[in-house]
Order: structure tokens, then sequence, then C-alpha cells
């Protein structure tokens, strides 16, 4: 009977309460896609090129988990409260029977296990089928074809995604049920009193009024990038905001109520008035809401936008494969292994430093040679922002022996990469910024410069500037890193460097392979045919797969901490909802005495839903046009270009969000719905008694 009784008593939960049920699910296969991230194709393949980058981001998983179910602890205590509020008659009707405190609570305990079990019977296999599909399509977005696809299910996974949830679940059971149990019996059969209505008046504007002062200062800090220059700037930044959002939404009701008191008749009164005083009583909930919602708009879209970028990791480049050492060898070698057949032509790529130390001339007096930056030290000196002055200034003069680039070399780089080949004159130089190190107030101040004739002198001559920079990746990954340096003619550079420059050869995947087989599987096959080679060379793959990692990474936490911070938002905004409704239950029944029909009353609580959601909601939204961006800006290094398409996707993602909330109102309104059908009967009741 007992366990009858409990099978019973939770498939009524389950449907009563569906929308908090369904939440408890969404949150299992969180857990369970978050914690068996190790499986996933694409960490496994990205292990083989960055174990150390990929060891440090598993080590973040314990972390991550213990936040995870701190937060998660708020949604089931705050469900598990609108739960048991909703039960106390029915508790009430239990002891007045003769059960006893003690089985009560073993009936409790019995039914949030039965239920417990249900979410993660029907969460876990949903969880292991997304993650498999999510490994199936990141795999075939980034090309990783060749890895091939392997069926994986994370036993330790399971395990501590059903561990962490019955810790919680018993530690809010244990409070909440303790409370219960322990109550007067009257308590049960008392009705919920009416929450007092806070006045504002003066005193409500004024706190409006500060708390928009305080956005707009946390806006202007974000937006402008100073925030994220300094720790305690970025840490000021966060609390003025979160100050502002708490100061307007304690004075929100009252501006509200005048908003909504002019022009209503009949039950619109009774509707605005319901809002005003749900708004005024409960705006820390709604705060605490709207930053939740504010939190997983930006972790979205920034993780929506960082996947998306992982198409991008075919991005121009000049070089598949760098090799080192004599061109006989290397081809040798790549015959004999049968990566040729898979292998464009190869390249040369000459480098050397323009030597101007003394220490050099004993051994090569005619290889050293007096170097000045000429009029670029005094176009750098006019220069009217001060960061871009300074910054250009420091660097040049750390700049006294530049490396030279042959510019036969830097061509083929420019036409493996599909671009027009760069053409200069004799006396003509061009300046290369190595891409991976750009800094943006040095290459703002160059090309400032740039758009007037420059002249650099080497051994007293004056050579012209080219007037554009030079950036594209010299090899395939990081065999070279020149931060700077000078692209010249062959002839000028055989004469200033002598017979023994460094040569590196480069060389692509013939573009039929590529076509046929995808980028990265082409370089992933040569890279195995070349495993075993005494070649010393480097590939593509490697710089993809730095690039892979920081996108993965990124996106699959910040997502996942999306999908956590948003349902934790939802239940809290819609169990303090419900839970008014209940508290000012009776006002409704009055209504409906007074001729109130059920479609009227059912019309009001709708819009009573839609308001109560759509006000943190669109403080959340309207934060979020300042809050993506400044994280954009922060985290992609890019306020243009890269920076602009991760803000179009976040904010296609926040519509996204949008139409999820309205799923949600939906719900709640459904469950309102039934909540005052029961209240209507039960005056009907009352009035035939009479």
């Amino acid at each position: 009977m007992f366990f009858k009784l409990v099978r019973k008593n939770g498939r009524k939960m389950r449907r009563e309460n569906s929308i908090f049920f369904v939440s408890l699910i969404v949150a299992v296969i969180a857990f369970y896609i978050f914690l068996s991230l190790e499986n996933q194709d694409v960490i496994i393949f990205l292990k083989s090129m960055e174990s150390d980058a990929v060891g440090k981001l598993l080590a973040l998983l314990p972390v991550f988990y213990g936040v995870s179910l701190f937060l998660l602890f708020f949604l089931v205590y705050f469900s598990g409260l609108y739960q048991l509020g909703r039960r106390k008659y029915e508790f009430g009707v239990y002891l007045m029977l003769g059960m006893k405190r003690s089985r009560l609570f073993l009936l409790l305990l019995a039914e949030d296990i039965w239920n417990s079990l249900t979410s993660l019977l029907i969460g876990i296999p949903v969880a292991v089928f997304l993650s498999e599909m999510i490994s199936l399509i990141t795999s075939k977005v980034v090309g990783l074809g060749i890895i091939g696809h392997h069926f994986s299910f994370s036993f330790e996974a399971v395990l501590l995604t059903a561990a962490g949830f019955a810790g919680i679940k018993l530690v809010a059971f244990a409070i909440l049920s303790g409370k219960m149990v322990r109550r007067e019996i009257q308590y049960y059969f008392q009705e919920e009193e009416e929450t007092e209505r806070k006045t504002g008046g003066l005193v409500s504007i004024l706190r409006l009024a500060t708390g928009i002062l305080c956005l707009a200062g946390a806006y202007s800090l974000a937006i402008s990038g100073v925030a994220w220059s300094e720790l305690l700037l970025m840490e000021a930044t966060v609390i003025l905001g979160m100050i502002g959002i708490f100061l307007a939404f304690s004075g929100l009701g009252t501006v509200l109520e005048r908003f909504w008191k002019g022009g209503k008749k009949g039950l619109g009164i009774f509707t605005s008035r319901q809002l005003t005083e749900q708004i005024s009583v409960q705006w820390k909930p709604l705060t605490v809401a709207s930053l939740l919602f504010l939190a997983a708009f930006c972790f979205l879209g920034y993780g929506i936008s960082a996947a998306s970028t992982l198409r991008s990791q075919n991005a121009s480049h000049g070089a598949d494969f760098t090799f080192q050492g004599e061109e006989t060898d290397i081809r040798t070698e790549l015959q004999r292994t049968g990566a040729e057949n898979y292998l464009d032509e190869l390249y040369e790529m000459r480098f050397s430093m323009l030597l101007t130390d003394e220490i050099w001339e004993e051994d090569h007096p005619e290889y050293v040679h007096d170097f000045s930056w000429g009029t670029v030290m005094e176009a750098a000196g006019e220069l009217t922002d001060q960061n871009e002055r300074l910054t250009l200034e420091s660097n040049l003069s750390y700049e006294t022996e530049p490396y030279l680039i042959a510019l036969s070399g830097y061509n083929e780089v420019l036409r493996a990469e599909g671009k027009e080949p760069l053409t200069l004159d004799e006396n003509e130089i061009a300046l290369y910024k190595n891409p991976q190190r750009l800094v943006g107030a040095e290459i703002s101040a160059l090309e400032k410069i740039l758009e007037n004739p420059q002249k650099i002198a080497i051994d007293g001559v004056n050579y012209s500037l080219y007037g554009k920079i030079c950036s594209e990746p010299l090899v395939a990954d990081r065999i070279i890193t020149l931060d700077n340096a000078l692209i010249v003619t062959d002839e000028l550079f055989d004469r200033l460097t002598g017979p023994y420059p460094e040569s590196y050869w480069n060389s692509m995947l013939k573009p039929e392979y590529v076509e046929e087989e995808g980028l990265m599987q082409g370089v992933y096959t040569v890279n195995e045919l070349l495993k075993d080679s005494e070649l010393t060379y480097e590939s593509y793959l490697q710089s993809m797969g730095r690039q892979l990692f920081y996108n993965v990474a990124s996106s699959y936490l910040t997502l996942y901490l999306a999908v956590i911070f948003l349902v934790i938002a939802n239940t809290v905004i819609s169990v303090q909802f419900l839970m008014h409704q209940r508290k000012t239950g009776k006002r409704c029944g009055i209504l409906s005495l007074l001729g109130a029909g059920y479609d009227m009353l059912c019309d009001s609580a709708e819009k009573q839903v839609q308001w109560y959601f759509m006000v943190p909601l669109a403080a959340a939204v309207v934060n979020s046009i300042f809050g993506l961006p400044s994280l954009i800006t922060g985290m992609s290094g890019s306020a243009g270009g890269e920076g602009i398409a991760f803000l179009l996707s976040g904010l296609v993602v926040i519509a996204a969000v949008c139409v999820i909330e309205w799923v949600y109102m939906k719900a709640v309104m459904h469950l309102n719905n039934r909540q005052l059908l029961s209240l209507i009967r039960q005056a009907e009741e009352s009035q035939e008694r009479l």
C-alpha cells in the first residue's frame, strides 16, 4: 500500500508539475554531456596535439561540477518549495488520519527518490543520444571523418550525474521536508496569508533613477573595453552593474503602477494591481532571474558564436606542410613514404637576420650593415594617440636587427592563398607583421604612418616603404616566429645576407585531394605517412588543432553554463509567480462569485504571466546588448571583423531564447489555469452550501 501510494503521488506530481520535472531532466542531460566531454571525438583527437591544454581543460571539470551542483541546488529547492506548499492540505489529512510524522517523512523521501530515479532513467538515455549526435556533428563540421566515430558510454559520467543529483536532492529534501513535518497540525489547514504590498513613492523613483545611472556607468566601462584592462576595473564594472540592477528593480513597481493605472477598466484594474504587487514584493527574485537571464544570454551567444567558427579552420594559408633540411633529402623522403602523391611542388622560403652589431664583423665583415628606421621614427613621434605612439616607439627601438624575407618565397605564399603576388621596385621594401602576434595599437599606428611616404636606410641608402602591411602566415605553424620583418627583392636579399640564409620548404596539398577529402582529413593522412620518417617538419594540422581547441573549449563550457543558468532562472521565476498566485487565490474566488467567468480569469492570469516574465527578460535583453559585445571584445580580442560575426550570432541566439521563454510562459499559464479551475470549483461549492 505504501509503495502504491508513492507511485501514485509521484505520477501525480510529475503530471501537475511537468515544467519542473522537464527542467530537471534538461539539467541531467546537460550534466552528462558535460561530464562525458573527454569521450567526444574532437577532444580525443585534440589530445594527440594539445594534450597539455586538453589536460588542463579536463582538470577544470571538477570545479565546474561543484559550481553547477551549487547552482542546481536552488532549482531543486525552489521547485520543491512550491510542490510541498501545494500539498500541505493533503499532508494535514494524512496526519489527521493517524499517519506518524516519521511515516510522512519516509513517504516524502520515497516520492523524491522515485521521481529522481524517473528523471535519471529518462534523462541519461536522451543525454547519451545527444552526446553522440554532438560528437558526430562536431566531427563532421571540423572535418574529422578520418578518425571515425566510436560509440561511447561514460559510466563514470552516469555515476557522477546520479551522485550529484542524489546529493542535492537529499539536502534540499532534508531542509524542506524537515520543516514541513515539524509544523503544528493547524498549519496544514490554514489558508496562505496574502503578502502585504509595499509602497514606494518618491523613494522608489529615486532608487530607479540611481539604478539607471549605475547601469549607464557599467555600460560605458564595459562597451569601451576599459573594464578588461585591469582586474579591479572588471570587478568594479560587475559590482556597479549588479547594484544598478537591484536598485532599478526595487523602484520599478511604483513606476509600473502609474504606467498600468491609466485607461484600465473592469478586470484590467485587477490585473494591473496583481502585477504591481508581485513586482513590488518579489523584486529580489526577479532581479536574480534577470541576472541569470543576462548570464545565459551572454554565455549562449558567445558559445554558439564560437561553435559557428569551427568551420573557419580552413582559413586561407600558404603552407600545409613546412620542411626543414636539404631539398634533395626532403624529396627523397617524401617519395619513399608516398606523401608526394598528396602534395604539390615544394617552394622555398628564405629568411635571414640583417646583421648590424659589430660582434659579427670579425667573421663576416662584408655582411654587417648600418640600419636606421629613418622617417618612420619621426612619424611615430608625431602620432596624436598616446597609446599608439608609445607602443610603436617602444617596439621600433628594439628592432635594430630586423629579419629579411625574400620576395619570391612570400609571393609563393600569396599564390597558394589565391592572392595577387606583391610587386616591389628595386628600392622598395615592405613591412611584415606576424599575424599571430598582431597588436592593435601598433597596427593602427603603422597604417596611419604608411598613409604618407616613408623611408628607411640601410648602409646609407634610402628605401621606400610599401604602403600596406603584409601579414600572411609564412609557414605551416610556428617553426618560424617573426614578430617583425622586412620583405625585400631577391637581389637585395642576396646582397645583404650572403650565401647562407635560413631555408624552409613549404608545400600545399593537391587541390583535387582537398576537394574530395577535406583539408583536415588530407593533412591528417599525410601526417600519418610522415610520422615515422626522419624529416623535420610541421603541419597546418597543429595550427588548426590549437585554434580548434580554443573554439571547442569556449563553446562547450559557455553553452553548458548557459543551459544551467537558463533552467535555474526560469524555475525561480515560475515558482515565484505560482506561489504568489496560490497565496492570493481567494481574490480569484471572490471575483468568480461576483460574475467573473473562468475564461476572463484565465485571460487575466495569462497577461500577468506574460508581463511577469517579460519584465526581467526585457531587462536582461537590454543589458545583453551591452554585455555581449563586451564579452566578445574581451574574450575574442576583436571588436570588428570576427567580433561582428560573434555579435550577430549572439543576437540570433537571444531571439531563439525568447522563443524558449514563450514555451515556458505557456507551461506556467497551463499550470496556473488548472489552479484557477480548482479555486473556482471550491468557490462554487461554498456558494452552493450557503
